[in-house]
Parts: C-alpha cells; structure tokens; sequence
C-alpha cells in the first residue's frame, strides 16, 4: 500500500483493526505478505526484463474500467473479472512489483480463483486471487501520486507501457482487465496507445458519490478536511463548519466533468457508459454488453439470471443538514454549467 496520498497512515493502521471488516484485515495482511516476497520478486528481475525485451505485439483487448471515487468502480471490476475470459492483476500477482508477469508464469496454477464477493474495502478486494487495481504498475508511468495523473508522458514510457503490455497479454493468452480509478483521469491517452483498447465507464448519482466521499474521509483520513479521491484537495479550515462539503461536491462536479471531456475524445465503438444504478438492477445485461462490444463473446451463465446488488448505499446516511447542503451545492454546479 502506498501512503503517498494518506495523511495518517498510523491512524488508519488503528481503524482498520478496529473496523471488524474482514476485507480491512486482509489488506493488512496483504501487505504483509508483499514485504515477504520482496526477495523472490527480485530474484525474478532479470527474467522479467528478458521478456519486456522480446515482448512482440498482441492484439488481444486491453478492457479498462473507468468511473470517479466511490461510483461503483470496484464491483463492476470483480464482477467482469468473474463473468469473462480474461487475465487480471491479482492481489498475489502484485506482491510481485518488479517482476509481475514472470510471477504470473511461475505462480498462476498456485493462485485460488477470486472469492465470488461483492465486498470490498475502499477499492480493495478480499482473497490472493482477488483482482488488484494495481497501482504498482501504472505508477511507472503515471507516477506516485493516487488522485492525479498527467495528459501525456513520454515516448520511451509509452514504449515501455506497450513492452508491458504485449508481454503480458502473449504470456497470459488472454484479454487484459483492470480498474484504477486514476485511469480515468487520462483515458485519451490510452486510446492512443493502445489500438485494442475498451473502456467501460460507471457512473452514478453524484449526491450519493459525495456523501460516500464525505464517509470515505472520515473512514481512511480520520478527518472531513483531508481530501480523498480523484482530484481531492484538502479543505480549509473556516467558520463554515460544513465547507468540507462544497469542496466535495467541486471535487464529484470536476470528475464527472473531465471524464466527460475525455469520452468526447474516443471512439463510441470502443466505450460503454453505464450507470451503478441500472448495474445493480440488472448486472447480467450489462456483462453481456461488455463481453459482445468488447470480447466479441457471448456470455451465458446461469448464475446471471438472478444476479443482482443492493443499491442500500444509494440511500441517506448523513444528518439532514449535511444531506442538503451537498443537493443544494451540487445543484448550483450543475445549474451553472447549463446557463
């Protein structure tokens, strides 16, 4: 876990263990094992550069999930991951961050399959073979810091992206699929990069995506003023004790606004917007939309008929006073934008 973007890493420490979710105490175990590793993950180093090196170009799809802090990201990760024929980064694979397709290779037959959970714990997943958002990779490129990406890199990190990539996809002989919401922030770039990429956008009610910001603050910060999530500043300390909130709902309003922008830029055949929403309704129509636009796969399972998710947190969970001030702020945001 990178701290880069946790105030109070200590803290946090405390909460989780106090928090009584098993997902909590997985992470923390998780990390532990990936101090663990440390030593076979180097001990594959060279192997791992070997294969960048002859790495050749695939054309099997590249499926990234996109959507803002708290929009539903992570259980459309696990559920696509559980219902298609694709490769993912686990969360035992990630222990490896020097060496992780190497691992794959060595490691792959050893890794239990992803628990069949809709839980999840701020992004996180239960289980070793539980699908990563695999910050360790994408920050090669993009950098350290988890709530911004730039517009562009270089070429040689796009040659080395690629590297990767193809490396990956010849070596797994399946689609790739990941979500790290930070992706969204440079999806045009992407687009560019990779001619057979998709990407699969989420996106729900933005009242109900600032108070689970506002809860997430309170959770992983310990705080309301520390900022947390894609474009997240931390908040000012002032007279107005609910001005936490207005910063909250700029932060939701900006994030809806430039993944709006960035959707402008790519092909409509190669994205699919869906919303949380009709997700948990009706999860199987939108599996089986992703597997024909992006895997050109019919998906049957019988599971799927009956599949569905509680939308319990679309619901209120702050005072009335809290509850209001985020409808009437981002009210005006979006008024604003339609003047």
């Amino acid at each position: 876990m990178s701290y880069s973007n946790f105030k109070d890493p200590i803290g946090l420490l405390k909460r989780m263990l106090l928090s009584g979710n098993k997902t909590a105490y997985f992470i923390l175990l998780r990390e532990f094992c990936a101090k663990l590793a440390v030593p076979f993950d180097l001990l594959l180093r060279n192997s791992e550069k070997r294969k960048l090196n002859e790495s050749q170009d695939s054309s099997l799809p590249i499926i990234l999930v996109l959507g803002g802090s708290r929009s539903g990201t992570t259980l459309l990760y696990q559920t696509l991951e559980r219902y298609l024929n694709v490769s993912y980064i686990s969360n035992c694979i990630a222990f490896f961050i020097n060496s992780p397709i190497s691992a794959f290779k060595l490691f792959h037959r050893l890794i239990p399959k992803a628990a069949k959970s809709s839980q999840s714990y701020f992004g996180s997943v239960q289980g070793f073979g539980g699908p990563n958002d695999a910050f360790f990779l994408w920050n090669r490129w993009l950098g350290d810091d988890r709530n911004y990406a730039p517009e562009d890199i270089s070429e040689e990190s796009k040659v080395e992206m690629r590297a990767f990539f193809n490396s990956w996809l010849r070596t797994t002989k399946k689609p790739f699929l990941n979500k790290n919401n930070r992706n969204s922030l440079c999806a045009p770039m992407f687009d560019k990069i990779f001619p057979n990429i998709f990407f699969v956008e989420i996106y729900r009610n933005p009242v109900f995506v600032a108070q689970s910001i506002i809860l997430s603050r309170r959770t992983v910060q310990g705080s309301d003023k520390i900022g947390w999530g894609l474009l997240s500043k931390d908040s000012e300390i002032n007279d107005d004790s609910l001005a936490y909130i207005d910063d909250i709902c700029q932060q939701v309003y900006e994030v809806d606004q430039l993944l709006a922008k960035n959707r402008a830029k790519i092909d409509p055949k190669k994205y699919v917007r869906v919303s949380y929403e009709d997700f948990c309704e009706n999860p199987s129509a939108i599996i089986e939309l992703v597997g024909t636009r992006a895997l050109d796969q019919t998906i049957y399972d019988t599971s799927l008929v009956n599949l569905k998710f509680s939308k319990a947190s679309n619901g209120q969970r702050l005072t009335d006073e809290e509850f209001s001030r985020i409808k009437s702020c981002l009210k005006n945001l979006y008024n604003k934008k339609n003047e």
